[in-house]
């Protein structure tokens, strides 16, 4: 029988990458989401320390410049917790639109796949038919053949006559010899 061949297979096999190239992508978006998450959790916490010893240093005796400090240290906090807030809206869009991408190639790959099971399962059914064929039209020749009195031999030949004027290519003319592309 001859093998399957999908003439396809080449786009396949680079939607495939494409796919995984996506998922790779998508991948890399989550794990900046999470790093800036995490820093963002990291920066409240600073700033809410921070938040703490101010309000201890008013309670307790200290000078109005440690004080100051302490202000200009949570401005400058909050500042960064404000950046850090907007990078990681920004990198849940990112997120968002490389899985949208992901899921695109990722649908063009399993339309591929499925439209490859569909032709090789055509593709066996066409070869289980011609060899139907092929044992039906023998036992047709070599039945006639056998009520005619015909020799074998002279059976053959009308094979061979009978696979060329069917378009099996072989010496044999059997069907598995023919070639099914997609």
């Amino acid at each position: 029988m001859k093998a399957f061949k999908f003439s396809l297979e080449t786009v396949l096999n680079l939607r495939s990458r494409e796919e995984d190239v996506a998922k790779d992508s998508y991948a890399e978006a989550v794990a900046f989401y999470n790093r800036t998450l995490l820093s963002l959790e990291a920066g409240l916490g600073d700033l809410e320390i921070l938040q703490d010893t101010l309000a201890t240093k008013r309670q307790g005796t200290s000078s109005k410049d440690d004080q100051l400090i302490y202000l200009q240290a949570i401005r400058q906090q909050r500042s960064f917790c404000d950046t850090l807030t907007q990078r990681l809206v920004r990198a849940d869009q990112l997120q968002r639109v490389r899985f949208n991408v992901w899921m695109e190639a990722r649908q063009k790959t399993q339309m591929l796949d499925k439209l490859k099971s569909r032709h090789k399962e055509h593709h066996n059914f066409e070869v289980m038919r011609q060899e139907e064929k092929a044992v039906d039209d023998l036992i047709s020749t070599r039945w006639v053949a056998a009520r005619n009195g015909v020799s074998l031999r002279d059976a053959e030949e009308s094979l061979e006559e009978m696979a060329i004027r069917n378009g099996v290519s072989g010496r044999a003319g059997t069907p598995w010899e023919t070639e099914f592309i997609f």
